[in-house]
């Protein structure tokens, strides 16, 4: 077996979105995120990227996004702008209770109207604090005032209201920056109501697919052609891993799982084995439920990944059904006395060889009594790398009690980090391969 070399990409932060026509009925959005740590870098615009992904995969056309600090002229020239261009504007940020959340003060400006009291928040936000043994302070009370006219969008999630305000042609939604209190908030108010306004808008369906062991140019090399009219693809490089985030519009909600099926059908027929799940799950977990299913055990025997593989791994509820045990053999005393490695065999060819991964694979799998065991050793780095055996080689062995041991060797790029973390998702994916072959 050659040697696989898995360099590392650059992470999207968001699926570029593959266009099929300008349907005049689909309403613009705007995503104006607020905030002199988005600007400064120190956060990153983690709402944006929530709401463009799921209002796109909805149907909707997410047309515009901006992003200002907190500065009152500045963000009143941002809803100027977006008022201009957009049907519904989304505004996240500055709600709260501190002299630099101006988002409430600049909307009363712009839309020209006071502010006045909302009662109904003031009365939510009081039973919040006492339930944690606080009172209103003069400070919170910023918060429940509002622009007069607005409608008022209770938080359940935390303590700063939201709102809408429709001028002319345009709905204002502002939002708290919170990302917990913003997704539910969006998810309660703001959907609902874009869809309403929206009837002709076709029904969805979106799944997220996710593939392993192609770099992202061979998974679109591989995809050319499989476009189709009222399907959006959009490509994520991630953690080493490559998502599809597939849409499907229709008329009905049938139809549009009907076109789902279909293309889910064409992008298995080629990519294949490379494709792990059609349905957002963790790699670990399609390698669970693939035990589960075999009714087969499993046990780990890392060196330089130092227990990441068990614990990915364990962090599946459930896990106990077929994890049975994880050795971090880091020494090679370590190899010798727990998992029963030949110092030998050690000797002979180096702790990061395909014969000790082997000997290793079995030895945890003697030990635990499971139906697999797997073997991990190489070199993580920075340092430690030779001429033979530069930084990023890394064996892993697997062993079956019904079918033999095989080893493969690769060669990873990246920072220690990385190649401890490719390392472990290709041992899950030489796990998931053995089980879907029946090896």
């Amino acid at each position: 077996m050659g040697v696989l070399d898995l360099r590392l990409g650059y992470e999207k932060n968001r699926f570029p979105i593959t266009k099929f026509g300008n349907d005049k009925n689909v309403m613009k959005i705007e995503v104006l995120t607020t905030g002199d740590e988005l600007m400064s870098g120190l956060t990153q615009d983690g709402n944006f990227q929530w709401a463009g992904e799921n209002l796109t995969s909805l149907g909707f056309d997410v047309a515009y996004h901006t992003t200002v600090g907190d500065d009152l002229l500045i963000l009143k020239s941002a809803f100027n702008t977006a008022k201009s261009r957009a049907d519904a504007v989304i505004v996240t940020g500055g709600l709260g209770p501190t002299p630099d959340d101006l988002t409430i003060e600049a909307a009363s400006d712009f839309f020209n109207v006071g502010l006045e009291l909302s009662q109904a928040s003031l009365d939510m936000m009081a039973e919040r604090f006492r339930k944690i043994n606080r009172e209103v302070s003069e400070t919170n009370m910023k918060q429940v005032y509002l622009p007069q006219g607005c409608k008022v969008l209770l938080n359940k999630w935390g303590t700063a209201p939201g709102f809408s305000y429709e001028i002319e042609n345009t709905i204002f939604f502002f939002l708290p920056g919170v990302p917990k209190e913003f997704r539910a908030m969006m998810e309660e108010y703001i959907i609902p109501e874009l869809k309403k306004r929206n009837p002709q808008m076709k029904k969805s369906c979106m799944r997220l697919v996710k593939t392993f062991g192609l770099p992202e140019s061979e998974v679109a090399q591989k995809l050319e052609g499989v476009e189709r009219e009222h399907v959006k693809l959009g490509y994520r490089a991630h953690s080493r891993e490559i998502h599809l985030r597939v849409s499907t519009f229709a008329d009905s909600s049938s139809e549009a799982q009907l076109l789902m099926d279909e293309f889910l059908t064409d992008i298995h027929a080629l990519l294949g084995q490379y494709v792990f799940t059609t349905e957002g799950k963790m790699l670990e977990e399609v390698v669970g439920e693939l035990l589960k299913q075999n009714n087969m055990t499993l046990a780990t025997a890392e060196s330089c990944t130092g227990g990441l593989l068990s614990h990915r791994i364990t962090n599946i509820p459930g896990s106990t059904s077929y994890f049975l045990e994880g050795v971090v053999s880091y020494s090679n005393e370590a190899k010798v006395k727990i998992l029963g490695v030949p110092m030998e065999l050690i000797e002979a060819h180096g702790a990061v060889s395909a014969p000790v991964v082997e000997a290793m694979a079995k030895g945890v799998r003697h030990l635990s009594g499971s139906d697999l065991g797997i073997g991990i050793s190489g070199v993580a780095g920075p340092g430690g790398g030779t001429i033979e055996k530069p930084v990023g080689i890394v064996y892993i062995g697997l062993d079956s009690k019904t079918k033999g041991t095989l080893s493969r060797k690769f060669q990873f790029h990246g920072t220690r980090e990385e190649i401890k973390l490719v390392s472990v998702l290709k041992a899950l994916d030489m796990i998931r391969q053995s089980l879907l072959n029946n090896v």
